[in-house]
């Protein structure tokens, strides 16, 4: 049966309803989100595979091609000391449900890499094939930790420009929370271009998961003695009410309630967790890899030191000119 589809142009954009037009134009920004190739990094030192479990779910909801990606040490003294104890077969703990995806007419692949550096593998992973998400467990690591050494996750924050999503065994269930943190105090267009992403990519996930969206926005006075002059509070209010101002105009245009936008005045580093803990999220958010604003502030990268205090799965979303 052949079907013909007649689409009517309005003679202008007055002719239709801004709300409506609007409203289209968000959700065709939604559905154009696609991810059609994930690379998921199974763990061979663990039989939580976390990140094997969470990429079938949002490779079944979202019908993309998944890629499981094993990374083997180089055969060295070293990492037969290492690995050779505790190595796992991955695609063997969860072959029954990677037969099943399959039955159900899912493309999955598996590959194996040699290498010592899991960042460095899905990095030359990523040159050979295009991706539009990474996922892999994440080790929390004690803060000494980072005093003497380089997490190998942060390489891959640092120098991939695919997405990456750092998770853990928390559950995925329906009608839960996503924190995404943006910064409003840039207003160069290239800044707003990339929280509107950071929106997009929210949205399209909240959609995904049958969840909800709070937004956070941290902010420091330039001169923290104006928090304590009582000459200069009126000061400090107004440019409160202007950063809250510029996280409801960056939030208009998704439709997220008032009472799910926070202005938070303090470090990031200490806001985030905390709002993520208070609210309970299942996925906090994040710009990764801009060098500017309030995040270039501290020492590193402001995303790199939130992430071991989260105690929930991590979205770093890269700007698309990094």
């Amino acid at each position: 049966m052949l079907v013909k589809i007649i689409l009517i142009y309005p003679a202008s954009f007055s002719d239709v309803s801004s709300t409506v037009y609007q409203g289209f134009l968000d959700k065709m920004s939604v559905l154009m989100i696609a991810y059609k190739h994930i690379l998921a990094v199974v763990d061979t030192r663990s039989p939580m595979q976390n990140s094997l479990r969470k990429a079938m779910i949002l490779s079944d909801k979202t019908n993309a091609k998944l890629t499981l990606l094993e990374v083997s040490p180089k055969n060295t003294l070293l990492s037969k000391l290492t690995h050779s104890s505790s190595s796992i077969e991955p695609f063997a703990v969860h072959k029954k449900s990677i037969e099943q995806y399959r039955a159900q007419g899912k493309k999955i692949e598996n590959k194996t890499r040699i290498n010592n550096s899991v960042s460095k593998a899905i990095l030359e992973e990523l040159e050979q094939e295009q991706y539009d998400l990474v996922i892999l467990n994440y080790k929390h690591h004690h803060p000494l930790f980072h005093e003497f050494s380089f997490a190998d996750e942060w390489r891959l924050l640092r120098q991939s420009d695919v997405a990456v999503m750092l998770v853990g065994s928390n559950e995925w269930g329906e009608n839960g929370h996503i924190l995404t943190a943006i910064e409003t105090d840039d207003a160069s267009h290239q800044h707003n271009t990339f929280n509107q992403k950071l929106l997009d990519e929210t949205e399209h996930i909240a959609s995904l998961l049958s969840s909800d969206i709070h937004l956070v926005n941290c902010f420091l006075e330039q001169n923290l003695s104006m928090a304590i002059k009582p000459s200069k509070v009126k000061h400090r209010l107004n440019n409160q009410r202007r950063h809250w101002i510029n996280l409801v105009d960056s939030s208009n245009s998704h439709q997220i309630e008032h009472s799910h936008l926070h202005l938070e005045e303090g470090l990031p580093d200490h806001i985030i967790p905390n709002m993520a803990e208070k609210y309970g999220a299942n996925i906090v958010i994040l710009g990764a890899g801009e060098h500017h604003g309030l995040f270039s502030h501290f020492k590193g990268h402001t995303s790199e030191h939130i992430i071991d205090q989260l105690n929930c799965d991590i979205f770093a979303i890269k700007p698309a000119s990094s």
